[in-house]
């Protein structure tokens, strides 16, 4: 079996013996989320409430967006995206552009995303920031959202620059604007309100300009 860069794993995680890609698509548990990082199982705790709901509210949100534009294909976590060998992730959300919707097979992802999206969680945090972080800006993510769900000071955004790879950005007045998915921006205000209650989907999507 090929041998692979150690990484420091949190008690938090489970690893089992380490995994060539054909074991892990074979093997992995389909039941909860799981990855292969460096050829290493990473099974996650279970995410806590305010991680799940600000991922199905980026999720409904972009999903619908791109859906009524026809602008590709969005996926959630349950998603494995194959970036290079013992590398096999399962981002919160993911957009494919319609042009390379290509890679988007029967058993996953087959390339890098346009967009990926990680909301963070204390036991896998350093991993996202990390290694994954650097794997995604190799293999050709534009744009990657690093996101707490407590606040935008603990959150990170990247985009790839013309001369390769991801650079930090800075969102504008207090709005995210996406470079992969056209037309796309999101309100600091949504995602991190002050009374800490997400908005209606639907509310947003009019503000939007798509119901």
């Amino acid at each position: 079996m090929k041998q692979v860069r150690e990484i420091q794993l949190p008690e938090t995680m489970v690893a089992a013996d380490l995994m060539t890609d054909e074991q892990f698509f074979g093997y992995a548990p389909d039941d909860r989320k799981a990855e292969l990082i460096n050829g290493v199982l990473i099974l996650p705790s279970p995410a806590a409430d305010p991680h799940e709901d600000l991922n199905g509210f980026l999720l409904s949100v972009i999903r619908t967006f791109v859906e009524e534009r026809d602008l590709g294909v969005v996926r959630g976590a349950k998603t494995p995206v194959h970036l290079g060998v013992g590398h096999n992730y399962e981002p919160d959300v993911l957009f494919v552009a319609r042009s390379r919707a290509g890679i988007v097979e029967h058993d996953g992802v087959f390339g890098a995303p346009d967009l990926v999206i990680e909301v963070l969680s204390p036991g896998t945090e350093h991993l996202d920031r990390g290694i994954k972080r650097q794997t995604y800006a190799q293999a050709g993510v534009r744009e990657l959202w690093l996101l707490s769900s407590e606040s935008a000071r603990k959150s990170a955004f990247y985009q790839r620059q013309a001369r390769g790879g991801l650079a930090a950005m800075k969102p504008q007045e207090g709005v995210l604007r996406s470079i992969a998915v056209a037309g796309l921006w999101l309100k600091f205000e949504w995602l991190w309100a002050p009374e800490g209650k997400l908005p209606r989907v639907r509310l947003v999507l009019d503000e939007l300009g798509v119901l």
